[in-house]
């Protein structure tokens, strides 16, 4: 899958950071310290061998929540999720 930086490029209201083919809209954020990030890595000090750690999460007052995981631990993920619901394993 090819995927390029649009944000550098075009700089228009309501476009992707990153272009790609996939039907995803990836905003790319990094900063010196992101808070929620300490709560994943306690998933990942806590989490036992052979599961994914994942952290669910939300602000007070938001009534959506929020999956964090590392990149690449996705297909970890869903496998694990797709066992859990009895169907194929990616």
């Amino acid at each position: 899958m090819t995927a390029h930086r649009t944000a550098q490029r075009t700089g228009k209201h309501g476009d992707a950071d990153v272009d790609t083919p996939a039907p995803v809209h990836l905003e790319i954020k990094r900063r010196a310290r992101i808070a929620a990030v300490e709560f994943l890595r306690q998933a990942e000090r806590d989490a036992t061998a052979g599961r994914v750690p994942v952290v669910v999460c939300r602000e007070d007052r938001d009534t959506q929540w929020v999956v964090m995981l590392r990149l690449d631990d996705v297909r970890a993920f869903v496998a694990a999720v797709q066992i859990a619901n009895g169907g194929p394993i990616l």
